[in-house]
């Protein structure tokens, strides 16, 4: 189960934007040079009148997000020494009632305007987290009518994860409104995989432009509300090693007493003089298919021993509302904040920028 700590991801990313709504009304001015080896075209837009209005063209950021995301198991599978137990072991049987998983991280991300109006960035992550599982293991005979269910099992894994991505920001303003479209890509190691995870993050933003200084015009805030999609990438799956005991530490003596409970259950019916025949045949089929998957599942040791998985996992939810804010103090500094709430997913995100430009060969 370790594996679904990976969520992480997720999860875990900033999702860059800046709050660059240009005003459209161009400057009375001389001609000026610009400065700064980017965006292309910087010169072209200072000769319209709107270089004062171009952020600076490189940016580091640092953030701190807090996520949550409730998960559904679609697939799994199971081997045990080169064995395989789908058959008594799988998504049905297991019947995970509760997969979800929180991450909290720093991410550091460096960007360039290469454009005027389109922003790349590099992003790294590096969290910490936890998965929580719930899971009541249920068997059904061939009619559907259950034949052995456990008590429920709850359980929470932490973990530590990596993230690495590129993405890219399209911006477009007009009179302090803004329009922003965002994506990235991300993919996130950590020990409990075999395999990297893909994430993908599409989103879109409008907002306005306040200003909060007559004397200072890059001082302003800018609140904005957007739509986020995000999913992981490829269908395929993921696969992983854990002991099932690290885990569910009490789920060995819990099996086996339940299973001899139901057992022994079952034989008491089977030996009252008022059971009907039909009844005792159907009892007795259920007594034999107890045993088969009590003997196989404690000959595999599985409780204690490393067991190979493979699962699918997928996002309750892929879409959600984001609300936040860009503060500019100067063209050097801004702080961010981003926010969304909805019923299987949680989004925080608050952050430091730093900007600054690299000046063309023989500028000042």
């Amino acid at each position: 189960m370790k594996q679904l700590s990976i969520l992480l991801l997720a999860v875990i990313f900033s999702l860059p934007f800046q709050a660059t709504a240009q005003e459209m009304a161009p400057q009375e001015q001389d001609s000026i040079i610009y400065p700064y080896v980017l965006p292309v075209w910087g010169q072209k837009v200072t000769d319209k009148g709107y270089g004062d209005q171009l952020q600076l063209p490189f940016g580091v950021n640092l953030n701190y997000v807090n996520v949550y995301m409730d998960l559904e198991i679609t697939e799994f599978g199971l081997e045990i020494g080169g064995r395989d137990f789908s058959d008594v072991l799988n998504v049905e049987t297991l019947n995970f009632t509760q997969v979800s998983a929180t991450t909290n991280g720093l991410n550091f991300r460096a960007d360039a305007w290469v454009l005027p109006f389109l922003s790349v960035y590099g992003l790294m992550s590096s969290v910490t987290g936890g998965t929580q599982v719930a899971l009541q293991p249920t068997w059904k005979d061939a009619t559907g009518e259950i034949i052995l269910q456990l008590p429920e099992f709850s359980s929470e894994v932490e973990f530590d994860a990596r993230t690495y991505g590129i993405g890219a920001t399209l911006v477009f303003g007009w009179n302090n409104y803004f329009l922003s479209t965002d994506f990235n890509y991300s993919v996130t190691d950590t020990e409990l995989l075999k395999d990297q995870v893909g994430y993908a993050t599409l989103s879109a933003r409008g907002g306005y432009r306040f200003g909060l200084s007559q004397k200072n015009k890059d001082f302003f805030i800018a609140p904005y509300a957007g739509v986020m999609y995000r999913d992981f990438v490829g269908a395929d799956g993921n696969a992983g090693g854990i002991g099932l005991d690290e885990v569910f530490p009490e789920l060995d003596a819990t099996f086996n007493q339940t299973v001899d409970a139901k057992i022994a259950s079952n034989q008491e019916l089977i030996d009252a003089e008022g059971t009907t025949p039909a009844e005792k045949i159907k009892l007795q089929a259920q007594n034999q298919a107890l045993t088969t998957i009590e003997e196989r599942v404690n000959e595999s040791g599985l409780f204690s021993t490393r067991v190979d998985y493979e699962i699918k996992k997928e996002l309750l939810q892929t879409v959600t509302f984001q609300m936040g804010f860009n503060m500019q103090i100067n063209k050097h500094w801004m702080l961010r904040g981003e926010y969304s709430l909805s019923d299987e997913q949680r989004f925080l995100m608050t952050g430091l920028q730093y900007r600054f430009g690299v000046k063309k060969k023989g500028m000042k």
